[in-house]
């Protein structure tokens, strides 16, 4: 049981991380209508955002059992965080996509 409450626990922080550095990371990148003022924020936070969710995500599930079990109220919640925060970065990484490409010298 020690070794699932330790899994939970480093699935939640995983989770929450990413999910707690989303907003700080969008004012430094000066995020606004036309996209992110300053790309390296962006380029550093999503796709570490995106592995912790990942890992969050495997970690989750392979604590499911076939029968029911307290640790779902826990599990369940967390998957949907984990799932959401995903989507979320995903949509900051396309978002950004044109001022990367605007931003690469064609000459």
């Amino acid at each position: 049981m020690d070794d699932r409450r330790k899994l939970c626990i480093r699935a939640a922080a995983l989770t929450l991380l990413p999910a707690a550095f989303f907003f700080p990371v969008l004012a430094v990148a000066r995020f606004g209508p036309n996209g992110p003022g300053s790309l390296w924020p962006i380029l550093l936070y999503v796709p570490l955002a995106m592995w912790a969710q990942t890992r969050s995500i495997g970690l989750l599930l392979s604590m499911i059992r076939s029968r029911r079990d307290p640790a779902l109220l826990a599990i369940v919640p967390l998957g949907l965080a984990s799932l959401g925060t995903y989507a979320v970065s995903g949509v900051v990484l396309v978002l950004s996509l044109p001022a990367l490409l605007s931003s690469i010298p064609l000459t």
